[in-house]
């Protein structure tokens, strides 16, 4: 629909742009023909006026008239060659004229001077705003040229032309112009006109482009929240089978008397229960770091401590070797404790997904010149193709996630980064990620700590 719409649009304003053409043209055409009119009878009267100096000049005499016999010849032909002859005036002036033009160019032998003709006519167009190449001409009946003030090319429609005038009874001769560049004259009146369909064309081309994106952005969305639904359901379901499973065998009191393995499986209830608890306590919290309502406690932190815990939790957990070094050169760090340490968390939880049979992740921190203290987690894993870079912060993203399976990594539903890249806006700072495809994923966590120590020490 928004492309047939825009199909109309411009189909209407191709017709309203070709009829202003056209009306344009008309427009020129009827000046041009006025001021060709008026151009003609001024090169007659400065024709005469040459002739009675050079007279003047010739007989030694202080004034001389020019004199001719103008004889008005209700003759057909005659009254047809006159311009617009629908009333008397009109009729007595374009005879006049022509008896004039003959009188001239019989009795005193004085012919039209085609380049003076040509300097009058454009000198006239430019005082009517037409800035246009003109060639006058003289031609027969028929309207071939017998003389041209220049060499003149016929170019057919190239070349607008004005009405023959003329220059005796029989019109065996007659003047005529030509504008030889018109349609640079005409789109020069069209300009604000040809500005205005263009800066249109693109606003409406520019909303139906805008409107087909927002619309894949939408499908992307349905297909991505899509996705998340079913593997978010996909990771509740083992452990919610697993707590219904744990429940019913306890209702039977068959483990009643075997104490041993009855604590076990208390104690896979409780980690399915927080793996539930974990689950969806992130999902609440990104909500609220998304809408700014979280309120960050911020504190001097260990990091060492910090990073001694998550290091003890994944060693115990981990279901393959993880070797994990320590490079602090900033040992702590002002920052809300319980975030902070979830988002190190995620880093260190994805470099073991996305890694091979053994892994390696090394932890550094250090502070940069301005004071903020950046702690970065690098690991040996599958890497991050480049394409996939800019966009694995997003909410949801799985970036390569499928390929990642194939080698023993795990899919998940695009939460965890997201995540660390919240937390880190929520302090004031950034997260960046150097990865090469089959070698290393480096992320680098920064947050800033002069505004929070400046407030500390003005209290």
């Amino acid at each position: 629909m928004a492309i047939v719409g825009l199909l109309a649009i411009f189909g209407l304003q191709y017709v309203w742009l070709v009829n202003t053409y056209k009306l344009a043209k008309e427009s020129i055409q009827f000046r041009s023909n006025e001021v060709f009119k008026d151009a003609s009878m001024q090169e007659l009267f400065h024709r005469m006026e040459e002739l009675k100096a050079e007279l003047k000049k010739k007989y030694a005499v202080q004034d001389t008239i020019v004199g001719v016999k103008v004889e008005l010849d209700n003759d057909h032909d005659v009254a047809e060659s006159g311009i617009l002859n629908d009333n008397a005036n009109q009729w007595l002036m374009s005879n006049m004229y022509v008896s004039i033009q003959e009188a001239v160019v019989k009795k005193y032998e004085v012919s039209v001077s085609l380049a003076d003709l040509d300097s009058i006519y454009r000198a006239n167009l430019l005082m009517e705003g037409i800035d246009a190449e003109v060639v006058c001409c003289i031609t027969d009946s028929s309207g071939n040229i017998l003389k041209s003030s220049r060499a003149l090319w016929m170019r057919g429609n190239d070349m607008l032309k004005t009405r023959l005038y003329p220059t005796n009874c029989k019109r065996t001769e007659n003047l005529q112009a030509f504008i030889v560049n018109p349609y640079w004259v005409i789109f020069q009146k069209m300009t604000l006109l040809l500005i205005a369909t263009v800066i249109m064309m693109i606003l409406i081309i520019g909303c139906i482009v805008y409107q087909i994106r927002i619309i894949a952005r939408q499908n992307k969305i349905a297909k991505i929240r899509e996705d998340f639904s079913y593997a978010l359901i996909h990771d509740m379901k083992t452990p919610i089978s697993s707590i219904l499973m744990g429940i019913q065998i306890l209702e039977t009191g068959k483990l009643d008397t075997r104490p041993e393995k009855r604590a076990k499986l208390f104690h896979i209830l409780k980690d399915e229960s927080e793996h539930l608890l974990a689950l969806t306590e992130k999902v609440l919290t990104l909500s609220k770091l998304e809408n700014h309502q979280l309120n960050l406690f911020r504190e001097m932190l260990s990091l060492r401590s910090m990073l001694d815990d998550l290091i003890e939790k994944f060693s115990a957990k981990a279901d393959k070797p993880v070797h994990f070094s320590l490079a602090l050169e900033a040992e702590t760090v002002v920052a809300d404790g319980e975030f902070l340490k979830e988002a190190i968390s995620n880093l260190i939880d994805n470099a073991i997904k996305y890694s091979g049979a053994s892994v390696a992740i090394t932890i550094s921190s250090f502070c940069k010149p301005d004071g903020a203290v950046v702690i970065k987690v690098k690991d040996n894993g599958f890497g991050i193709p480049l394409k996939d870079q800019s966009r694995i912060f997003e909410k949801y993203e799985r970036a390569s996630a499928t390929e990642r399976s194939r080698k023993g990594g795990a899919s998940g539903f695009g939460l965890g980064l997201n995540y660390v890249f919240r937390v880190a806006e929520a302090h004031g700072g950034t997260v960046e990620v150097e990865s090469i495809e089959g070698e290393y994923s480096e992320f680098s966590l920064s947050l800033p700590q002069k505004e929070f120590l400046d407030s500390v020490e003005e209290k």
